[in-house]
């Protein structure tokens, strides 16, 4: 477990480091919050000028740059980079607005904002100093912001003027008057007085006073050097990073540097282990979260990033190299750490403390986005949870019950209730399945800059037609599919598993029109909270395909279980009951057929879509169709074989002998038999009768007695109206004669003569098999 959270040191430590004692320190807090930490009012009033040089406001401010010029702020340094990235920075550097960053990973009481319990000065205040430093020496003035203006710019801000020598309570006479609201938080209050209580005292102190530096600054906008450039790299969880990467790379080999930072950074903290399984999101400041790019191929294929960098966010490139900007914001979502010497993956996890009164929570103003959010595995375009979502999680993956809770509050502290709340369409084995629902991501008009008019990327992808034809374009249902164990979540994004096939299968989607296969279309981040401890959170990769009511999760084992119930000795309630008897007394030979012809048609489409193999060992894999005569094909993972490549020369229909011609593996003689003997044998009369049926026929002394067995269990399944009632000569001789054919095909395929000796080998052995029983 990562934790961004520091305890509070205890009296004597802070009186041995800071040279404060308890006593002293509740006095000196009292003088601060003499003057601030008051209630926030319903309007903001402005930035905050402190001295002659520094502005204190919120995200709102920092995006007026008419307001920006007017006060001469030539600076400005955004205190919560990860949760601020809709910023005018091509008008800021329009009007010479240079932009610096330091992520304040969280506005908690325990936070290290400007110092570690022993004194240590943090990378904050070392950015904070820099960066005023540098404005005020330019002649200009600064402004320092974060979400509400009210804590994390406050305290650097404050922060650095004490580091100048003025004193704590004439700081805060200052700002008081124009924004008394400031400094809530208790935490940074007490380091602020530390901070104080160490300047006056001598040289000696564990936090030594920053020299001035006018060089080097690391500042957002300025390139380190003409061939490389400094980008903000944000880890949800850990922290945020400035790095600096070649103008021209390719998406792995910035990726590579990424990872090499962030390993460095766990081994200087102190933590075992390197990065493990992580994806790397692309963004770019300016831009909202709704313009989010994956770049992993186990996503979206390379020449999709690449294409939609350029078309997305107009950065050139040339092969698989990309020319990067300073624009360039990028978010490395870590799944797991590799722990040493074997590399075993366990899950990264860290800890957000909300606190009691705080404005921000995790799911409103904070630093992680708790959307769900997902893309399509062909086009890359991206989607959203319409709500935030946090789900929840078990250490323990057969304690399914602590995987069932959500939390969608918005503006509040999160709260996880009763199990179900999340829409939870099915649960198996492995994994547990979610309905959520999703809207395809719509740019904000006053985002980004879109005078280039007509012809811009950002009016062209607002034109760009939904990838799904078959869900509405601006919202639509989807099953999230969010395995039990990190392990079987590694698994399922593999090439040859369930993303590698899904991706496969949207590519040759023309081959699905008739919705027979039920696959993924795009993969996606989200984000879960121990079921136990709702402090602990990790990220989690899901699979994503479109939900449909007439499916639902109606699998084929319901639909056998209840095609056979005995329903006048079943304890299903009623209206269950009058269900399973209409279904029963409804379903003629005819319905019989349909259905499996629809379930081997789904097996053949998995075949000329290139699929390698499909698990039919149970039949939860399939569902039914509400009316019961479509069939559907779900948990396409190719069992660990993949598909072939698409688009593929086979495909295409090329007569090459040498290619790889597609041929699934299925194992059709084990429940597809079972199936048939239930649907033609065990209507309502339980599946122990359909096995003494079958063994009965099976020890007949003869042919004959074999299918008089079968006659007669058929005739009560399918013909008891013909034989129950006075019918005339000639209807009861063409029934008889039907229930004849239906013996003779059911016995042979049951006894495998000929001609079905081999019916179950492959699919289309098993096809003609049952286009050829008889249904009148």
């Amino acid at each position: 477990s990562h934790s961004s959270r520091a305890s509070a040191s205890p009296p004597r430590a802070c009186e041995a480091v800071f040279g404060v004692n308890e006593e002293e320190m509740e006095s000196r807090l009292k003088v601060v919050q003499s003057f601030v930490a008051r209630p926030v009012p319903e309007v903001d009033p402005g930035p905050a000028l402190v001295g002659d040089t520094i502005y204190i406001g919120s995200k709102y401010h920092a995006a007026d740059v008419d307001m920006l010029v007017r006060l001469g702020v030539t600076g400005a340094l955004n205190c919560a980079s990860g949760g601020i990235r809709s910023l005018p920075l091509d008008l800021y550097a329009t009007h010479g607005i240079q932009y610096g960053f330091t992520n304040v990973a969280q506005d908690s009481t325990s936070y290290p904002i400007l110092h570690s319990r022993d004194g240590t000065r943090s990378e904050h205040l070392e950015v904070a100093v820099k960066f005023y430093n540098a404005t005020r020496e330019a002649g200009g003035k600064a402004l320092f912001f974060c979400v509400a203006g009210q804590n994390r710019s406050a305290t650097l801000a404050i922060a650095v003027l004490l580091l100048e020598g003025r004193p704590l309570e004439k700081i805060l006479q200052e700002v008081a008057p124009s924004r008394p609201f400031i400094l809530e938080n208790i935490g940074f209050q007490r380091q602020l007085v530390e901070l104080g209580a160490l300047q006056e005292m001598d040289e000696e102190s564990p936090v030594k006073k920053i020299r001035r530096v006018s060089s080097g600054i690391g500042l957002y906008i300025k390139c380190v050097d003409e061939a490389s450039v400094m980008v903000e790299l944000l880890v949800p969880g850990l922290r945020t990073f400035e790095v600096n990467i070649p103008e021209q790379a390719s998406i792995d080999a910035v990726r590579s540097l990424f990872i090499q930072r962030v390993d460095d950074h766990l081994s200087r903290t102190g933590v075992t282990g390197v990065v493990g399984k992580a994806w790397l999101v692309f963004s770019m400041f300016g831009s909202g979260p709704e313009f989010d790019l994956i770049l992993e191929e186990a996503a979206v294929e390379a020449p999709v990033q690449v294409a939609r960098l350029h078309s997305t966010f107009g950065l050139e490139g040339c092969d698989e190299r990309v020319r990067w900007t300073t624009k360039c914001r990028f978010e490395l979502v870590i799944f797991s750490i590799a722990k040493p010497p074997d590399g075993r993956h366990e899950p990264f996890t860290f800890r957000h403390q909300e606190r009691e009164g705080a404005q921000g929570t995790l799911l409103a103003e904070s630093l992680i986005v708790p959307h769900l959010r997902a893309w399509d595995l062909v086009t890359g375009e991206s989607y959203r949870s319409i709500r935030p979502i946090v789900f929840s999680f078990s250490e323990n993956p057969t304690s399914k019950r602590d995987f069932m809770n959500i939390s969608t509050k918005e503006g509040e502290r999160q709260q996880f209730n009763m199990p179900g709340e999340g829409g939870i369409l099915g649960m198996g084995n492995n994994a547990i399945v979610h309905q959520v629902e999703l809207e395809a991501t719509r740019p904000a008009t006053d985002q980004v800059d879109d005078s280039s008019g007509e012809d811009s990327p950002t009016h062209q992808r607002l034109l760009r037609k939904h990838s799904f034809d078959d869900v509405p374009a601006d919202k639509w249902d989807a099953a999230v599919k969010r395995p039990f164990s990190l392990p079987k979540m590694l698994a399922a994004i593999e090439t040859k598993n369930e993303a590698g096939v899904a991706k496969r299968l949207r590519m040759a989607g023309a081959l699905n029109r008739q919705g027979r296969l039920l696959y993924f279309y795009g993969l996606g981040i989200a984000l879960s909270a121990n079921n136990t401890n709702h402090e602990e959170f990790k990220f989690e990769a899901v699979l994503l395909s479109q939900f449909m009511q007439d499916f639902s999760s109606y699998t084929l084992k319901r639909f056998m279980d209840d095609y056979t119930a005995v329903v006048p000795h079943s304890e299903f309630p009623s209206e269950e009951q009058q269900r399973i008897k209409t279904l029963q007394g409804q379903f003629s030979l005819i319905k019989v057929k349909v259905l499996l012809v629809s379930l081997l048609n789904g097996f053949r489409d998995l075949t000329l879509m290139g699929v390698q193999a499909f698990d039919f060992n149970h039949l939860n894999n399939v569902l039914i169709s509400r009316d019961y005569r479509k069939a559907r094909l779900i948990d396409i993972d190719g069992v660990s074989k993949g598909s072939i490549q698409f688009p593929s020369n086979y495909i295409k229909g090329s007569s090459n002998d040498q290619l790889h011609k597609p041929a699934l593996d299925i194992d059709l003689s084990t429940l597809l038999p079972l199936v048939v003997q239930q649907l033609m044998l065990g209507k309502g009369l339980g599946k122990p009768v359909v096995n003494e049926q079958v063994s009965l026929i099976r020890r007949a002394k003869s042919e004959e007695a074999a299918k008089a067995i079968i006659k007669s269990a058929i005739a009560d399944n399918f013909f008891a109206d013909t034989f129950h009632r006075q019918t005339s000569p000639g209807i009861s001789t063409a029934k008889d004669k039907h229930l004849a054919k239906v013996v003779e095909w059911f016995y042979a395929m049951l006894m495998k003569r000929s001609p079905w000796t081999t019916w179950t080998n492959d699919i289309y052995d098993a096809m003609r098999c049952i286009d050829h029983l008889p249904v009148g």
